[in-house]
């Protein structure tokens, strides 16, 4: 009998802890379920996860980062497409390209501390044009995008360099006397009747 009883028990500890295992193996699986579903939309500090774990795995972005060097950190960020990776992730919330590439250049200086060449900080830690960057240039530079003539922009010296698809870099003074903002308002156009 006192044999029939400890069988007993000892099949009800091992019930219990099957179920405890399996309980636990549940709520991982569900929990596994949830972060991968939800792993396209997850940010943190604004910036996606998916971003970050690939910034977090090279090892060139992650050291600039840890030694506070801003620049070479910009450099290598610009090389591994992280800039354009998170204006995709937010573009649908913006209806104008100006106001995305603040928002985004507000999350790298708030994260990293760099400051694009374009933009001054306020009082406030808010990130504004400098006053070389006019409206004219952003409507330029956003038809310019569109057309696939330019990816980019850099301010050195206070003279505008745009940067083709090719990775040429040219003044922004040259450029905009091939093609003006009516010309390619023109392009654009046609393009869309196509």
């Amino acid at each position: 009998m006192k044999i029939k009883q400890q069988n007993a028990r000892a099949i009800n500890q091992k019930k219990g802890f099957s179920i405890a295992v399996g309980g636990v193996a549940i709520i991982l699986l569900i929990t596994f379920i949830w972060f991968w579903s939800a792993y396209p939309t997850l940010t943190y500090k604004g910036v996606p996860i998916s971003i970050l774990v690939d910034f977090l795995q090279d090892t060139i972005a992650r050291e600039a980062y840890f030694k506070g060097h801003k620049k070479a950190l910009h450099h290598r960020l610009k090389e591994l497409g992280v800039e354009e990776k998170i204006k995709d992730f937010y573009r649908p919330q913006f209806q104008e390209e100006q106001e995305l590439d603040r928002y985004i250049h507000q999350l790298l200086y708030n994260n990293t501390g760099y400051i694009g060449a374009a933009y001054l900080v306020n009082a406030q830690g808010e990130l504004q044009l400098k006053p070389a960057i006019n409206q004219n240039f952003l409507h330029w530079f956003e038809l310019a995008k569109k057309l696939n003539l330019a990816i980019d922009y850099e301010i050195d010296n206070g003279v505008i360099f745009i940067i083709t698809p090719e990775k040429q870099s040219v003044p922004y003074t040259v450029i905009s006397n091939v093609y003006s903002i009516s010309e390619l308002e023109k392009l654009l156009m046609v393009l869309q009747n196509h």
